[in-house]
């Protein structure tokens, strides 16, 4: 079975980027402090240059089962 790569999101793609500026400033920095920085830094992501055109997402529907009727099955007379 062969799949494709989901491409990142604008999320990931600034988590990186401030992994990469982190790391290139003390080689012990990690990703979860990118993640803690990024969350305190998450009003500049809208200014990145990286940034994915919006209204490109599909938005998919979610598959819940229906709050009706249970399916029963019906007897036959003998």
């Amino acid at each position: 079975m062969q799949g494709g790569k989901r491409a990142l999101s604008s999320w990931n793609i600034f988590v990186k980027k401030i992994y990469r500026e982190g790391k290139s400033k003390n080689s012990s920095y990690s990703f979860q402090n990118a993640l803690k920085d990024a969350s305190k830094r998450k009003s500049e992501m809208g200014t990145s240059s990286n940034k994915v055109a919006q209204g490109t997402k599909k938005h998919r529907k979610s598959k819940r089962k229906s709050s009706g009727k249970k399916h029963t099955r019906r007897h036959r007379k003998h």
